[in-house]
């Protein structure tokens, strides 16, 4: 479909791992011109390692410790950049940087906007038991995810979809959009629809206590909350005070149980237990248990030997 005499314009690539990984390698297969690619701050975790996955593909690799600094913008600008494609990054991008480029910053986020704008809606759509969500290719401004959009891809939410599939899925979704919107700027073709104003749904990331399991909720939303954060963050609780993890879970009716209090055991069986809710059981089947071990249920039974009546908090 594409070949490298399909695009001239001079693109600057932005982006943190992973999803920087999956779209500078797709961009590139496609034989989009990058000119330059500026990745995570020197003090991130994955700067060496996204660093070296850039120079391996002979690219021109950036190096900064402020995106408003004068020797970057004067890099920028020697680059000659029609436009800065991004694919997720956790820094704010100023004006100053922006206005280098000939046409802006165009940004690749994973939700219909303007719902969901932020860092993490992959884990919201789940947890809010939407049905469908999909990739926005925007304009980027001063705000976060505000920009006009340009083009919108929707994606059917799978009832048992966690927060990683919903991440690979999102992401060829995204490049493949992309391309489509580059091939469109090679002939000046990009469409910009401002996107409304007033309060809408959040993506935002997790706090630090949202990771952890209300049972006061109802089994039907803790199975959600515990697919939302599988594989990348994972569903937190404890039990007789060792943190535990929560990789997989099943809602089960209470109809055969005599009530318990939420985030109780309130029925065991020879491979599985029943926690109690709000509303209903939940049955995790995929766990792990402190440094002792990951396994099933059934290993969690014969290791620890929960007893009816104990809490999880």
């Amino acid at each position: 479909m594409f070949n490298r005499n399909t695009f001239k314009k001079r693109i600057l690539f932005v982006g943190i791992p992973d999803m920087a990984y999956i779209g500078l390698d797709g961009l590139l297969m496609a034989g989009v011109n990058i000119v330059g690619v500026l990745g995570p701050k020197k003090d991130h975790s994955m700067f060496q390692d996204f660093r070296n996955f850039v120079l391996a593909r002979g690219l021109n690799y950036i190096d900064y410790d402020r995106l408003d600094e004068p020797q970057l913008i004067e890099k920028v600008k020697k680059l000659d950049v029609d436009a800065a494609v991004v694919c997720s990054f956790n820094y704010k991008i100023p004006r100053v940087l922006m206005n280098v480029t000939r046409d802006g910053f165009i940004n690749v986020h994973p939700s219909m906007l303007p719902k969901y704008r932020g860092g993490n809606p992959y884990s919201r759509v789940i947890m809010n038991g939407e049905t469908e969500t999909g990739v926005t290719i925007h304009f980027m401004d001063e705000g976060f995810d505000t920009g006009d959009i340009i083009a919108q891809k929707a994606y059917h939410i799978h009832s048992k979809a966690t927060m990683g599939t919903i991440f690979n899925e999102l992401n060829v979704l995204g490049i493949e959009l992309l391309l489509q919107v580059l091939q469109a700027y090679e002939n000046e073709e990009l469409s910009r629809i401002p996107q409304p104003r007033g309060d809408f749904i959040s993506g935002k990331g997790l706090a630090d206590g949202e990771i952890f399991i209300n049972y006061n909720r109802s089994a039907e939303e803790i199975e959600r909350f515990i697919r939302a954060l599988n594989p990348f963050i994972l569903a937190s609780t404890t039990f007789r005070g060792n943190m535990m993890k929560i990789m997989k879970a099943e809602v089960a009716s209470d109809a055969f149980c005599i009530p318990h209090p939420a985030g109780t055991v309130a029925k065991i069986e020879d491979d599985k237990f029943f926690i109690a809710t709000s509303k209903g059981l939940i049955v995790p089947t995929v766990l792990q248990f402190g440094s002792f071990f990951i396994g099933d249920s059934k290993d969690f039974i014969r290791i620890v030997n929960p007893k009816i009546g104990e809490e999880f908090k």
